[in-house]
């Protein structure tokens, strides 16, 4: 591989399948008194994948993000290895995407 790893890059593609958007925990919280009295603190997760370089590329994006099928989009975002997700290969972590058929816009604050 020729080009440095976590180096930004931005690609443009068609959406491959719909998001899915996950609630992921992160933190518990809580005290245990016969019932467990506690709190939880969620994230969102949206994970789809793209048509890029004629090779399915997982995207995932910390936040809500809905994307359709076939909406073209211009992802900008880091490449890392997917094994913490159980993808085997390469995946995407986008920071921005930008739907160019409906205007949307999604940064990761």
């Amino acid at each position: 591989m020729n080009r440095k790893m976590y180096e930004e890059e931005t690609i443009e593609a068609y959406a491959s399948t719909d998001s899915n958007i996950v609630n992921k925990v992160t933190f518990f919280l809580g005290i245990p008194l016969i019932i467990v009295f506690g709190w939880l603190n969620n994230k969102y997760m949206s994970i789809f994948s793209v048509e890029h370089n004629e090779h399915r590329l997982v995207i995932v994006y910390h936040g809500i993000c809905p994307v359709v099928k076939s909406d073209r989009l211009r992802i900008t975002g880091v490449m890392t290895y997917g094994g913490k997700l159980g993808i085997y290969g390469m995946v995407m972590q986008a920071i921005t995407i930008e739907n160019i058929d409906t205007g949307d816009i999604y940064e990761k604050v």
